[in-house]
């Protein structure tokens, strides 16, 4: 039985949903606060950028910390799935070597329990809207699809990112450095509304733009993305899904004898 292609991950569903279990009780073990910790660290991140930029640096935007809170979890869960998914197979090398198993399963545990973890902790947006915000509306069950498709979309980084790694151990340092070059050029503590236009589009290059501002608009201005936005974050999930699964298929045959 074959154990490459999309068909062999169903047929390991059980190995996938036993991994991103694996993962949820070993970050929680020994915690006495638990999964609480997810919620305060976006809350303490979110405390200290509103004192920063709404009050010291003054950024005219209202409902700040909703504003931030709406684009900064989604930020979060992008860098810890394509963090831990890159790590997935060089750091499970006597696996790798020794078990007949769909190497894929391993980043893509990686980002579901990830992705698993972003959706609870945007549950945070609903009390925060109602208190500090513009209250609840349908359109904030645009985040829905939008979560799979970003779950897609970091997916696709992370089956890359983890075939780099295999290669070059130096991925790790490199995406430490690229991501906080990447969260500046994405509209998370400043409104794209404030970008002169000359710069904003070459902002909009970048796809978390898209995705962030599609947040944005769900939750504070009570807006559905449109569909040419809808259908570029479409577009932008599934090359890159497509891109990191192709990659990834194509050199997990060197794997065994890399790691």
């Amino acid at each position: 039985m074959s154990t490459t292609g999309l068909g062999s991950v169903w047929r390991y569903r059980e190995l996938l949903g036993n991994l991103v279990r694996r993962d949820l009780q070993v970050k929680y073990k020994g915690s006495s606060l638990g999964f609480a910790w997810s919620l305060l660290h976006p809350l303490i991140m979110a405390a200290v950028y509103t004192l920063a930029f709404r009050y010291v640096l003054r950024i005219p935007i209202e409902r700040f910390p909703l504003f931030l809170l709406s684009g900064l979890l989604p930020w979060m869960f992008l860098v810890t799935a394509v963090t831990t998914a890159a790590t997935s197979i060089g750091d499970h090398g006597t696996l790798v070597r020794r078990v007949a198993f769909p190497r894929l399963v391993l980043p893509l545990a990686s980002v579901a329990s990830q992705g698993l973890q972003f959706a609870l902790m945007y549950t945070v947006i609903l009390p925060l809207a109602i208190l500090d915000g513009p209250g609840l509306s349908p359109t904030l069950l645009a985040v829905v699809p939008l979560i799979l498709l970003q779950l897609a979309f970091a997916a696709g980084l992370g089956l890359l990112a983890a075939t780099a790694y295999v290669f070059f151990r130096d991925t790790r340092h490199l995406i430490e450095v690229a991501f906080p070059i990447w969260f500046w050029l994405t509209p998370i503590v400043y409104s794209m509304t404030l970008v002169p236009p000359e710069l904003a589009r070459y902002l909009r290059l970048n796809p978390m733009t898209w995705f962030v501002m599609a947040y944005q608009g769900a939750i504070i201005d009570h807006r559905w993305p449109s569909w040419p936005t809808f259908a570029a974050i479409a577009l932008l999930a599934a090359a890159s899904l497509g891109i990191g699964y192709s990659v990834f298929q194509h050199q997990q045959r060197r794997f065994a004898e890399l790691v």
